[in-house]
């Protein structure tokens, strides 16, 4: 035997060997596929899932090679045709939607007009890309009725195909009601131009729920045809739809659909919309008004918009505000003027959108002349106006204004944050009216910063009204706290009180003092405790009352032990115990002595009250039983309840047998339900903490 020959027999060997390997792996594949499919035969709801898990994996496994899913489809048909049962036919139908071919058509048709099958049957055929699924969809229908033939007709449906129009337009008259509707659902899915004839024609055929159906069916149609760019029809059919005396909701829809189909026209059909007497229509073409483009929608709106009811000029007037355009300012400005006041509380805030400078003076002297909603809605659209030149038109207003046009006026400058206005609001806090000065103080809290700490000290010492020296310190500390210039505040303050001989503009800067809480400060007020004038002691008193930590607490301490008068004690003891609940370096144990030493120096309930509010904050076995001690003292009785139970949630853990007998005591004690729903949650808590240790 030659080489070449040689060669050419190994050859042939290997290939058949590889053949016969191919065919043995496929035989293998295949019985595998056998065994799974008969447990699949005799599946029943709750049985094990894994086989069906497995065919689920081969269908995914095997997608991509539709040769390999041949045999598959095969052996799934071969179970169809068996006695498995309903939930076995039910998992293969729904993998032979995803791999059935032409092949499968035969089985499910048989399967499409029996009761038990039909519904999965019909799952498959809807899904197999097949113009024989088709047939057999249509071929079932002249052999079925009921809900087998409905389901029949949503799978045709379903399917969109529109050689199915023919038999479908003959059921839209069908005695059965549920049928002919299921026809009619159906055409409006398919929707084609065959379909739009069809339902055309029905439309005017028809009565009652199901000719609402058949208008809704074609209005899908018109839908379809814009999306496919063909306007005309589209058209066409919205126009039919919107013919007065239809339903309200088909002619809002039909309105909607000719809007964004239509080319040319657009502000005619809102118009004319506008002008109907049905107020659906009214409110669905001013919703529209929104999403249509272009000054010419909103020059043809406005025209309209006198002629509308309240309700349709309050809604359209929101909606010219959202579209921000120019154009609408000055119907909406005369409706501000004239209309009903839901108008113009409408137009005023409309203006917010699409106001300017030009309306600066007309919002602040609405808002100084009106009350309530009205007024509210001209000050906020005044403070949301847009545009570099608002606050300049603000600021020149206020010179030629009067008091009340120039407090709107200044108050938006601090709403609007405008800091180019602090210099003319610290020329306006010196303004003859009190009204005026008063608001530009407050302003000036909103936009002044740490530059303005030295005049803002002067405007205090300047001010002789008691409202307004209030308002003066609020903004100095204010203005130094959120610009963190505590110290420089403190300073000037400091620098500018011994020339200050005024008691009451003292007592101002002192108070100051202590809400800043610069170190530099606290000697100052300390000192202050022995003036010989008892307001510049009382005032030094708030001011260590303020201070932002604990430690003047001592000081306030002393006075409130101290034989002065009751004014001093009193204020003295109420700051003193509100510095107790600061944050410090104590112990509980030795705040809870501070306490005892205030509940002492109490001279009445209201002061032995704010005790007991402040022992709550103190988290100890010690804390809780000295709350318990006044449980029994009718006039103090709720807030030691309130203060043991506060207590007792934060230490039951630790101290469960003093908690447990205060608690008890609480719920013999309390009528405060809550409270008592409280405690007894706690006590709850001891008990299971008791049976775990002793587990």
């Amino acid at each position: 035997m030659s080489r070449r020959l040689k060669v050419i027999n190994v050859v042939l060997i290997a290939v058949w060997c590889l053949v016969l390997l191919a065919n043995s792996s496929q035989a293998g594949d295949q019985k595998q596929l056998d065994e799974l499919l008969s447990k699949i035969a005799v599946y029943e709801l709750g049985h094990d899932l894994g086989p069906l898990n497995k065919i689920t994996d081969l269908i995914r496994d095997t997608q991509s090679d539709p040769e390999l899913q041949k045999p598959i489809e095969k052996s799934f048909l071969a179970l169809l045709k068996s006695d498995a049962t309903l939930q076995g036919k039910q998992f293969i139908c729904k993998n032979l939607s995803l791999i059935g071919t032409a092949e499968s058509v035969p089985t499910l048709a048989e399967m499409l007009i029996q009761t038990e099958t039909s519904d999965m049957a019909r799952y498959a055929l809807e899904r197999i890309p097949a113009l024989e699924a088709d047939n057999a969809l249509l071929e079932g229908l002249s052999k079925t009725s009921g809900k087998v033939k409905i389901g029949i007709i949503n799978s045709l449906g379903q399917r969109g195909n529109s050689g199915s129009v023919e038999a479908l337009s003959k059921l839209i008259y069908d005695s059965d009601s549920a049928i002919a509707e299921a026809a009619v659902a159906a055409l409006g899915k398919i929707a084609c131009s065959s379909a739009a004839e069809v339902l055309a024609e029905a439309k005017d055929k028809t009565t009652g729920e199901l000719q609402l159906l058949v208008f809704d069916s074609y209005l899908r149609c018109g839908d379809n045809f814009a999306r496919q760019g063909e306007k005309t029809k589209a058209c066409e059919i919205y126009n039919q739809l919107y013919e007065a005396g239809k339903p309200s909701i088909i002619r809002i829809t039909s309105l909607r659909g000719m809007v964004f189909a239509s080319a040319e026209n657009i502000e005619k059909i809102i118009a004319d919309a506008l002008k109907e007497n049905d107020p659906q229509i009214q409110a669905a073409a001013i919703y529209l008004i929104r999403d249509i483009p272009g000054a010419k929608m909103t020059e043809a709106a406005v025209v309209e918009l006198r002629n509308l009811p309240v309700t349709g000029q309050v809604q359209l007037l929101a909606a010219l505000s959202d579209r921000g355009e120019s154009e609408a300012l000055t119907a909406t400005v005369n409706a501000a003027k004239n209309g009903e006041e839901l108008v113009r509380i409408a137009a005023l805030k409309a203006i917010a959108g699409i106001g300017n400078e030009t309306n600066v003076e007309f919002l602040a002297e609405t808002a100084a002349t009106t009350k309530g909603v009205e007024r509210e809605a001209a000050r906020e659209s005044l403070y949301s106006l847009r545009g570099t030149q608002v606050d300049k038109t603000i600021l020149a207003s206020m010179e030629m204004s009067g008091p009340e046009v120039k407090v709107e006026l200044i108050r938006s400058l601090g709403q609007r944050n405008a800091t180019s206005g602090v210099e003319a609001l610290l020329g306006t806090a010196s303004d003859p009216d009190g009204n005026v000065r008063l608001e530009s103080i407050k302003a000036l809290r909103e936009i002044a910063g740490s530059e303005h700490i030295s005049k803002l000290v002067d405007l205090l010492v300047s001010t002789k009204e008691t409202a307004e020296l209030k308002e003066a310190e609020k903004t100095i500390v204010a203005v130094a706290h959120k610009s963190g210039s505590e110290n420089a505040a403190a300073t000037a303050v400091l620098a500018k009180l011994p020339s200050v001989n005024e008691i009451n503009v003292r007592g101002s800067l002192l108070q100051v003092l202590g809400k800043l809480g610069d170190n530099q400060a606290l000697g100052v007020l300390r000192g202050a405790l022995g003036d010989s004038n008892s307001e510049i002691q009382i005032a030094a008193i708030h001011g260590l009352s303020d201070w932002p930590t604990a430690e003047p607490a001592a000081d306030l301490l002393q006075i409130a032990r101290s034989p002065s008068d009751e004014l001093s004690r009193a204020l003295a003891l109420r700051g003193f115990v509100g510095l107790l609940e600061l944050e410090s370096k104590r112990s509980a144990e030795e705040t809870l002595k501070m306490y005892q030493e205030a509940m002492k120096l109490a001279a009445n309930e209201g002061e032995k009250k704010m005790v007991l509010s402040g022992i709550a904050n103190v988290e100890t076995a010690a804390a809780i039983e000295m709350a318990a001690e006044y449980l029994s003292d009718d006039a103090l009785q709720q807030e030691a309840a309130v203060a043991a139970v506060k207590i007792g949630q934060a230490i039951y853990a630790n101290s469960p047998k003093e908690t447990k007998a205060v608690l008890e005591k609480v719920l013999q004690t309390s009528k405060d339900e809550a409270l008592r729903v409280q405690a007894q949650e706690v006590l709850k808590k001891i008990e299971e903490l008791a049976k775990q240790t002793k587990n």
